[in-house]
């Protein structure tokens, strides 16, 4: 293939902008991580934690690591050329909407068989049971990073969170529906209670 020199140009021309592209993305991952740091330097020992009453020392790795994928899908939806205050408060949408709808897969742990036993016993799905647990902790952590960040103002750290305790409530209505529905049924009936069934009542905005 002969390179003419239009040609050259358009390749030159896309690497400058996929090279800006990429210094944006470490851009807004540099400003979010130094408001997060931010409250290691700032933030008084006895200050209160993001959600009483939650155990957030107790949350699972499993919770953890696909929070982190939550994040990862999330930073790539971030529109790089808003202000960076609405760039957080976009990566912050889109953790959410990341959270109710990625795909989990749950596994009964060795210290949960007794309890995934006594479930079954019940006619209670313990893996869908768990898989909203699971979607709970990452909102927990997510609302435990918002409070961290110092860059937020509380307002709008307000809003943040006041989604997040509109998704909870669905995810644990949801709970309350599959436990719910066990009390009905004789204990030898197959489990039919889904955690898919949440799903439909979230539209992301």
């Amino acid at each position: 293939m002969k390179i003419n020199p239009q040609t050259a140009f358009s390749a030159n021309q896309y690497t400058s902008q996929h090279e800006a592209q990429l210094n944006k993305q470490a851009h807004f991952t540099q400003q979010l991580n130094s408001a997060l740091n931010a409250t290691e330097r700032t933030q008084p020992d006895n200050d209160i934690a993001a959600s009483v009453g939650v155990d957030y020392e107790g949350i699972s790795e499993q919770a953890r690591n696909y929070y982190q994928t939550a994040k990862d899908n999330a930073y790539k939806r971030v529109d790089l050329s808003q202000p960076e205050k609405q760039q957080q408060i976009q990566f912050y949408q889109e953790t959410m909407n990341e959270i109710m709808a990625m795909p989990i897969e749950v596994t009964v742990e060795p210290h949960e068989v007794n309890e995934a036993l006594l479930f079954n016993n019940l006619g209670i799905d313990f893996l869908a049971y768990k898989e909203l647990t699971v979607r709970i902790d990452m909102l927990n952590l997510t609302e435990q990073e918002i409070h961290d960040n110092k860059a937020l103002p509380d307002y709008e750290k307000d809003k943040l969170k006041d989604k997040i305790d509109e998704l909870k409530a669905k995810l644990e209505a949801a709970i309350d529906n599959l436990l719910g529905d066990s009390q009905n049924k004789p204990l030898e009936t197959d489990p039919s209670g889904s955690a898919s069934d949440v799903f439909s009542l979230y539209q992301p905005t």
